[in-house]
């Protein structure tokens, strides 16, 4: 957990000093590789907790590592904005999902069905 604080405080490092300047490689595994390991950890703890993995967590896995080619071209701030409209765009799915259906009860793997 320390860790992903660290990478996160160098990513915005990057966007705050160079918001403008030229991507380098290793910025975009960075600054989109935050929110991946945010996605994963979510799956994986929405698995544990209820069995089940919500389909827009790996969707939103695969928006991001289809978008890092393309970040190469753009300002590290429009990389970080990107990366924000993804998370968003799953947060809003996720709302959407929880007003139309109740909450499902904990059910961790190994339990009764």
């Amino acid at each position: 957990m320390v860790a992903g604080i660290v990478v996160t405080s160098v990513g915005d490092k990057f966007v705050i000093t160079h918001p403008l300047g030229r991507t380098q490689p290793g910025w975009i595994a960075v600054i989109l590789g935050v929110p991946a390991l945010f996605l994963a950890g979510r799956a994986h703890f929405e698995y544990a907790v209820f069995r089940r993995v919500s389909r827009d967590r790996p969707i939103g896995l695969l928006m991001l590592a289809a978008l890092a080619p393309a970040m190469l071209l753009v300002p590290p701030l429009m990389a970080a904005l990107a990366a924000a409209a993804v998370l968003t765009a799953i947060a809003v799915a996720d709302t959407t999902c929880a007003r139309r259906r109740p909450s499902a009860p904990p059910s961790p793997p190994g339990g009764p069905s």
